[in-house]
């Protein structure tokens, strides 16, 4: 039986950044600007999360992406947002077992929201 400390069902957060990609980045310029945006993912994560423990269970990640600019396509995206949320939500991202992508085409700044919904 889980405590009620730990009991979560879903948790969502914004980020207002372009998310962190799984790919490596072309030069240096880009490797700063993909630092950043890990460590603005994580910030967000770490304040959704607090008073969480970090995640045992299997995981649905759901992520819905409004994208002015950036190149990377779906996949390393949605690897770079699991690859970043290991240690603060779940332990490892093989605990994800079903993932959810949806992208939107803006003309403004890039944004995502990531919602963590636990697997009945």
């Amino acid at each position: 039986m889980k405590s009620s400390q730990n009991l979560l069902t879903s948790i969502s957060f914004v980020v207002n950044e372009r998310p962190p990609y799984k790919q490596a980045p072309a030069d240096a310029a880009e490797r700063k600007s993909q630092a950043q945006r890990k460590e603005v993912c994580q910030q967000e994560a770490r304040k959704a999360f607090a008073g969480h423990n970090v995640l045992t269970d299997p995981r649905a990640v759901s992520i819905r992406h409004w994208r002015g600019q950036g190149r990377a396509d779906s996949a390393n995206i949605i690897g770079g947002i699991l690859d970043v949320l290991e240690s603060i939500v779940y332990q490892d991202d093989n605990q994800v077992v079903e993932i959810s992508y949806i992208e939107h085409r803006t003309m403004h700044s890039d944004w995502y929201q990531v919602t963590i919904t636990e697997v009945v």
